[in-house]
């Protein structure tokens, strides 16, 4: 039993509307019929693959970029890095540059088969740099140190704990002043809410900086980056915030270390900028 092929069904309908054209194996043909376009392709399947590789591959780690980069990078493939917005782009069919007259000259190509990396940021990165210079309640300060101790390397996790719990336990009481001490810490006073008066007074002593140890990036090390305590009175409610000193510096140095492992693994130059 001989299989039929659409090719074959339509070969017979341009026979019954008369249309008379040698069909060459290796073609491919339209016809306009009464009411449509018709098309037959006796081409091989491997002369119908693209003439080149195009579009842009986007990976999330560096592992992906340096085996996508082996598998189709050649010798004329460029390499770019925005240190500001952390991405690495490859533009794998870049122009050639100067071989010799006798060959080629300069010999330009489509710059179109690209592969992008967005350095992804670590969660705790995210979550200390969101709170860079926002205050917060106490309540919610005390949580969120709480929530995040294991990225604190100095003070100990123990003072730290010590210093949470004093502010979740001290939530009905009105701050009235700060003083600096010796140390550069900070005391902070208050007086406990009483219906009849007189409460007892006490005081909190908070530190002056945190050490907190976070990598920028899923690809980098961790970093030591130093946090400062920053506070607020208000109406005898206190607000905490922090204030990261090296955070844009430890970011650059990251993406450049990252850039540099890059550099070492592939054997290749990773220019700074963004391709045309």
């Amino acid at each position: 039993m001989t299989t039929r092929t659409e090719n074959d069904a339509l070969i017979d309908a341009l026979t019954d509307a008369q249309i008379s054209e040698q069909l060459n194996p290796g073609g491919f043909y339209a016809f306009k019929l009464r009411d449509r376009v018709e098309t037959i392709d006796l081409r091989d399947p491997d002369e119908t693959r693209p003439a080149r590789k195009k579009g842009t591959v986007r990976v999330d780690d560096l592992a992906s970029f340096v085996h996508y980069y082996r598998k189709h990078c050649d010798a004329q493939s460029e390499v770019y890095v925005d240190i500001q917005a952390g991405v690495i782009t490859a533009v794998l069919d870049a122009h050639e540059g100067w071989v010799s007259e006798e060959e080629r000259g300069y010999m330009p190509r489509w710059g179109e088969h690209r592969l992008t990396l967005r350095l992804a940021e670590t969660d705790a990165w995210r979550r200390w740099a969101g709170l860079d210079r926002q205050f917060l309640k106490q309540a919610a300060f005390a949580d969120f140190i709480d929530d995040n101790r294991a990225d604190i390397r100095k003070p100990t996790a123990a003072d730290m704990l010590e210093l949470v719990q004093q502010f979740q336990a001290k939530t009905k009481v009105t701050f009235s002043s700060a003083t600096l001490l010796a140390s550069g810490d900070r005391r902070l006073t208050f007086e406990e809410e009483t219906t009849a008066g007189g409460g007892a007074k006490g005081s909190i002593e908070v530190p002056s900086t945190l050490e907190l140890g976070i990598a920028p990036f899923e690809d980098s090390e961790p970093y030591v980056v130093t946090a400062r305590f920053r506070y607020r009175i208000q109406g005898g409610a206190l607000y905490m915030g922090i204030w990261l000193d090296n955070a844009t510096d430890v970011r650059r140095d990251a993406i450049r270390t990252v850039v540099a492992k890059l550099q070492e693994e592939l054997g290749i130059v990773v220019m700074r900028g963004t391709p045309a």
